[in-house]
């Protein structure tokens, strides 16, 4: 059985992990909501206003109220620059997918990377999750290396499995895994890659 607590609050120096306020908005709405970069891949559009960010908002900050509902605002030394959570909660097979994405100014830095460590810690160690999965389109490939570098490893290609709200193309998923095992045989090394 999982242990399901809820978003709770993750952290790593310079980086923290938090449920999502009406207050973040405007940082959502600026730092990566509205960038048709970061939405290019992503199953919903680029926000045309903080607006339509302050309704989503409220449509998830309910959601907190369920203890098997796993949302995080990705925080940088105090800014907020993207979001990562876990969907698809099986409680009887004890798996989930994660998802994430971070405002273009952040790429490449090591910080979704780092978050993912983090969730993939918490989801494993404190909720009891077998097995986590991810995905990400074909033509996204750093999604992709962020899922390697915690240590996942890819499984297999779906093909034409969905259609990209930014251009209605039907686009390949790889998917990536890691099971409770793999991830406890990573944290027992010294260097995570």
């Amino acid at each position: 059985m999982l242990n399901h607590t809820g978003t709770e609050e993750l952290s790593a120096p310079g980086l923290l992990l938090r449920r999502f306020t009406l207050e973040d908005a405007p940082a959502m709405f600026a730092n990566w909501a509205s960038d048709e970069r970061v939405t290019r891949y992503l199953s919903w559009s680029a926000h045309a206003s903080v607006e339509e960010t302050k309704e989503i908002l409220a449509q998830w900050i309910p959601e907190y109220e369920k203890s098997n509902y796993y949302h995080w605002l990705i925080v940088l030394e105090g800014i907020p620059v993207g979001s990562m959570s876990l969907f698809d909660v099986s409680d009887w097979h004890r798996h989930a997918e994660v998802g994430y994405c971070i405002g273009a100014a952040y790429w490449n830095r090591g910080i979704t990377t780092k978050a993912l460590a983090l969730v993939m810690d918490f989801a494993f160690g404190t909720v009891g999750f077998e097995r986590l999965i991810a995905k990400h389109d074909v033509e996204n490939p750093a999604s992709g290396r962020v899922m390697q570098k915690v240590g996942m490893a890819q499984e297999g290609i779906l093909r034409r499995h969905c259609r990209r709200k930014s251009d209605g193309i039907y686009s390949d998923l790889v998917c990536y895994g890691i099971l409770k095992e793999e991830w406890a045989a990573r944290r027992k090394t010294p260097a995570l890659g």
